[in-house]
């Protein structure tokens, strides 16, 4: 029955006429409860329908959400396609689709709307990389869903952002404390981070994680007026979301370094290029410090970092120091030379 009308919807030319087909036709489809489309029909069901979408009305398309959105009786690429939508009408695909794929899911954190993106922390099925890249790109209604959903996962460089936020945002700290209660592998997580003596790591946190005791930190936000700031161990925390972003929109660690740089905090810039090579903390002060421009440039190099944040770290560390900015045209392009050399040599180990 079904696969006739599928042919006969394939059939119809009149824009109308499909609209109504495929009402019925999506009735029916989901009504089938005791019958599960064969993989011919699914196929032909999503291929026609995809055909044919441009010309359906709005009350078709709202058939198909709400009958269809949240099963496996379409194909990843009509489930894509939904969730280009407008949000009153995607929302329940991206939330709940099983088949949607991954990569509809990280376009839409990179480049839709703050509210397709809420939606999208809500899954039960995110990974790393969508986190990471919600994180860095959303606004903190987001953040604040992410933390709140104990089957979304953070990475180190997901878990060190939130830090950074932390650190003026008194509701991101009491979202990072609630989430530390409820899930140990987080609680886990900073204090491992915390362990390394981590400069990020905000002193009320520090705190209520040494003595084992987040319970006021997680209630803090409800025992303070909405429209005022607190200050805690001898910091200002505001109750808006404040005007830091992280570079680029992603959490690379280059990205990371540059916000670290724009917001003049070398202790935790120095802290995270002493983790990515090994080297301590006090090694990599003294040769920051240092008038030797080319140990500085070869320790940089250890980091892989790319030019333009080679640039960002020189004149934060001129500001650091309070020299003059005028040779880091020069050093920037002694810096590229030095990549490309690196490249070169990499070349031919990579074709074996």
């Amino acid at each position: 029955m079904i696969q006739k009308q599928l042919e006969k919807l394939a059939r119809l030319k009149d824009p109308e006429a499909r609209s109504d087909l495929i009402r019925a036709l999506v009735r029916e489809y989901a009504r089938s409860e005791e019958h599960d489309p064969s993989e011919l029909e699914r196929d032909l069901f999503s291929k026609i329908v995809l055909s044919v979408f441009e010309q359906l009305d709005l009350d078709a398309r709202y058939e198909l959400v709400v009958r269809l959105a949240k099963t496996d009786r379409i194909t990843s690429e009509l489930a894509d396609r939904l969730a280009q939508e407008d949000h009153k009408l995607s929302e329940p695909v991206i939330e709940g689709s099983p088949v949607i794929s991954r990569k509809a899911l990280m376009m839409l954190a990179k480049n839709g709307g703050d509210d397709k993106r809420l939606s999208v922390s809500h899954r039960p099925d995110l990974c790393e990389d969508i986190t990471d890249t919600l994180i860095a790109r959303s606004s903190r209604n987001v953040v604040h869903s992410l933390l709140a959903n104990l089957k979304a996962p953070f990475s180190i460089r997901s878990v060190l952002a939130l830090l950074i936020f932390a650190n003026t945002e008194i509701e991101v700290l009491a979202s990072i404390a609630k989430r530390a209660m409820k899930e140990k592998p987080f609680r886990k997580t900073l204090k491992l981070v915390l362990q390394t003596n981590c400069p990020l790591v905000p002193p009320p946190l520090r705190k209520a994680l040494e003595a084992d005791d987040l319970v006021p930190l997680a209630h803090l936000v409800k025992d303070i007026k909405r429209d005022h700031d607190i200050e805690l161990e001898g910091i200002a925390y505001s109750r808006h979301e404040a005007s830091i972003q992280i570079a680029n929109g992603e959490l690379s660690f280059d990205a990371i370094l540059r916000t670290l740089f724009e917001q003049s905090r070398l202790d935790a810039a120095i802290w995270l290029i002493s983790r990515k090579i090994n080297l301590s903390d006090g090694v990599v002060a003294d040769t920051l410090k240092s008038n030797a421009d080319g140990a500085i440039m070869r320790l940089m190099l250890q980091t892989g970092i790319q030019d333009r944040t080679y640039r960002d770290f020189l004149k934060a560390r001129c500001a650091w120091l309070d020299r003059s900015t005028r040779a880091i045209p020069e050093l920037v392009m002694r810096y590229r030379a030095e990549m490309k050399k690196a490249d070169r040599v990499q070349i031919p180990l990579a074709a074996n």
